[in-house]
């Protein structure tokens, strides 16, 4: 596990600027969106954490981390969406109409919550290449 430090904060305000507003995302917020990716990027494939812009660990942990803030507070931490963000479909018959969320994958594959953001969908495109196995270093 990753020691989520001031250090590591500041590289991912550096890396995603849309998170640098320390207003609208804390330290604690991004700290926590850290330490949750630290633990989604957690097996052997993804290597260990190192500052370096290329380190495979640290692009699935900024990604996630993105991700998640991204999904958890779209507009800043003063407010919650509580869940992923889909396409939104309607029908009307007359004057009643419903409107749904479509998800872009079939349900219950468990990945449908990071096609709520740009940087859920790199994330996954990450995490497959975690999964292939080895890796020159």
């Amino acid at each position: 596990m990753t020691d989520i430090t001031a250090e590591i904060i500041t590289a991912f305000r550096t890396a995603y600027p849309g998170f640098a507003d320390d207003t609208k995302y804390p330290d604690s917020i991004v700290e926590q969106a850290l330490c949750n990716a630290d633990a989604e990027t957690g097996g052997r494939g993804w290597g260990i954490y190192g500052s370096d812009c290329r380190n495979f660990k640290q692009r699935g942990m900024f990604l996630y981390a993105a991700h998640w803030l991204a999904v958890t507070y779209p507009t800043g931490s003063g407010s919650s969406s509580g869940g992923a963000v889909f396409p939104v479909s309607g029908k009307s018959v007359g004057d009643e109409s419903i409107n749904y969320a479509v998800p872009t994958i079939a349900p219950g594959s468990g990945d449908a919550w990071f096609y709520g953001s740009q940087w859920g969908e790199l994330f996954l495109q990450l995490r497959r290449r975690a999964g292939m196995g080895a890796r020159a270093v």
